[in-house]
């Protein structure tokens, strides 16, 4: 069973999910090609990595090879293509002006669907993956399916009607993100709208039981350094936590435009060496440091762009390691996270209450046996990597979309 995941760039570290959905499903018997725009500066895939594809240079016998074939091997998928240039010029011109600049990926990117007898396309992501997976579908007469996550669906969301209206289904990975979505279409639409959500490898038990015996507490936050992760409140709150939790110490794992920002609040609320950023760790030091810290923070915020986060990854390898969380109310995460049952909540950019509920917990054994005991039941019961996968892969078998 063959599918092509396209993608804007593979592998990506903060897009780790999009790796571990793959990889589930070759486990789970799909052969699977990636074709990417661009590849990150990033650890490898880790395990077996599926093959990848990668857009052709503009200006390379790559990309003219890739235009002359659909010219000659698809003069119908050509002029197919010309009217969806069409329909996307009415609905969003930007998405049109995609497809224009891209004909040297659409090209190439079919000219390898053919050779390997790809019969499905999945955009991962409603953004400039759906635009080149809408346009190889026209092209070659792959089925088409789409992949929606978060940025993309409350940003980046062009021509979403006409995307959808050519999609067989589009998966979510939030209830928030497929409410949303459903708010944007004709009811006509809404029965190909699913909610998938991600998954991890869940262990049999939580990581450990806390050492009520330490006095030095390790509260960790992992995610890109930009607004929407809100990692500003999150060290305005530990500025008021640590003057009570003198042992207490905060570790950021993240790179991003936000980092001389966050630098310079460290500074000024006199946190040097109490808070520490180690940039972007890879996978393994990423799951160490979650699953030894006494506590994860989640302290997301819708940015002033709209941008805001579904369930972020972090909170459900944090379920899986059975680490509490603290985390901010926001729509997507309240769908991971019942608050004083498996974590507990504040309301977005409350920095008093925030740091008042780390106190508790860090106050608390008690409470953080049960919260910790509580997330590991949560990620067993929901958030198993293999099960939600092979819910996509039903998608994929009940649309006869994999050959």
């Amino acid at each position: 069973m063959k599918l092509a995941y396209i993608l804007s760039t593979f592998p990506c570290r903060s897009e780790i999910f999009a790796a571990r959905e793959i990889a589930e499903l070759r486990r789970q018997g799909f052969a699977i090609t990636a074709f990417a725009a661009s590849q990150e500066k990033a650890p490898a895939v880790q395990g077996d990595p599926p093959r990848i594809v990668y857009r052709p240079r503009v200006f390379s016998l790559e990309a003219l090879a890739g235009i002359l074939y659909i010219i000659a091997r698809h003069p119908f998928g050509m002029l197919r293509l010309l009217f969806l240039a069409g329909a996307l010029l009415l609905e969003c011109p930007g998405e049109a002006k995609t497809v224009a600049c891209n004909l040297h990926t659409i090209g190439a990117f079919a000219r390898r669907l053919d050779r390997e007898a790809i019969r499905h396309v999945h955009a991962y992501f409603l953004s400039w993956p759906a635009c080149i997976g809408l346009a190889l579908a026209a092209v070659t007469g792959a089925g088409f399916s789409i992949a929606a996550h978060a940025r993309d669906v409350f940003v980046e969301q062009g021509a979403v009607r006409l995307k959808v209206a050519r999609a067989k289904f589009l998966v979510a990975c939030t209830r928030q993100a497929a409410q949303h979505l459903k708010s944007q279409l004709p009811a006509t639409y809404h029965g190909r709208l699913s909610v998938c959500h991600h998954g991890v490898d869940v262990p049999r038990a939580p990581r450990r039981q806390r050492d009520r015996e330490t006095s030095v507490y390790t509260l960790a936050s992992v995610g890109r350094l930009v607004p929407k992760k809100g990692h500003g409140d999150l060290v305005r709150a530990f500025a008021l936590v640590a003057d009570r939790w003198p042992h207490a110490k905060l570790i950021i794992a993240g790179s991003g435009p936000e980092r001389e920002q966050i630098e310079q609040l460290i500074q000024q609320r006199r946190l040097a060496g109490r808070v520490e950023l180690p940039g972007w760790l890879d996978p393994d030091p990423t799951a160490s440091l979650i699953g030894t810290a006494d506590l994860l923070i989640v302290p997301s915020v819708v940015a002033p762009d709209g941008d805001r986060d579904g369930i972020p990854n972090v909170i459900l390898e944090a379920l899986a390691a059975g680490t509490p969380i603290v985390a901010t109310r926001l729509e997507g995460i309240s769908e991971a996270i019942t608050d004083g049952w498996n974590g507990l909540l504040v309301d977005p950019g409350d920095i008093g209450q925030m740091a008042s509920v780390i106190e508790k917990l860090l106050g608390s054994p008690q409470l953080w046996e049960t919260l910790s005991l509580a997330a590991h039941r949560t990620a067993t019961r929901r958030f198993d990597i293999t099960r939600n996968v092979r819910q996509l892969a039903g998608l994929f078998m009940s649309q006869g979309t994999a050959a």
